[in-house]
């Protein structure tokens, strides 16, 4: 009984350990004028648009979906790289932290 209680607490701290280790992978995406920065949680870490796309409402809407768009597929590369590593190839575990 108490077996499986530590098998499941180590399984959380390496949860965690996965979670954090994601949490430090940054990456940015630069589309049209704006940049963005997300983490390997997919989580947007902050958002940097050009000047130029301040004027015209719908383009930056856009504009901005599109780079998001991009910078998450980026961050899912990179975290599923990651975990693939951590795990020892097992890239199925990745899909426990969406």
């Amino acid at each position: 009984m108490f077996g499986n209680i530590s098998q499941i607490l180590e399984m959380k701290k390496k949860a965690d350990e996965m979670k954090s280790k994601l949490n430090s992978i940054v990456v940015s995406e630069f589309h049209q004028g704006v940049t963005i920065d997300c983490n390997g949680n997919r989580q947007i870490l902050s958002i940097h648009i050009a000047e130029d796309l301040l004027n015209n409402k719908s383009n930056l809407e856009t504009v901005v979906c599109e780079a998001v768009n991009k910078a998450l597929v980026s961050a899912e590369k990179a975290s599923a790289s990651e975990l693939s590593s951590m795990v020892g190839g097992l890239g199925a575990m990745a899909s426990l932290f969406k």
